[in-house]
């Protein structure tokens, strides 16, 4: 199994989203994941982290807001955005990336 590191250090985008346990959101966070998922196919990973049980990673990212979406290529981050997001942010966000 791959580790978030072996992830976001493929030569692909990869899509994080940080979120806390019991956010009522879990469905709309899903439900764009899907969206995201079906735009790009296998040409991006998308991984969802629970923030309040990873705490390394919540750390080493500097999460402080929820939902916190992190756009990764190559271990590098590119960008951040925090807050509620609408399916064609996250696609763009995901083009920009490419």
């Amino acid at each position: 199994m791959k580790t978030f590191e072996d992830r976001i250090s493929e030569g692909i985008p990869s899509l994080a989203v940080f979120i806390h346990a019991g956010e009522q959101d879990a469905v709309e966070i899903k439900y764009l994941a899907e969206g995201v998922r079906k735009e790009f196919g296998d040409k991006v990973n998308i991984m969802r982290v629970d923030a309040s049980y990873d705490h390394r990673l919540k750390k080493q990212y500097d999460i402080k807001a929820y939902p916190t979406w992190i756009v990764f290529r190559k271990g590098e981050e590119l960008m951040r955005e925090t807050g509620h997001k609408t399916l064609g942010d996250l696609i763009e966000l995901v083009k920009r990336a490419e």
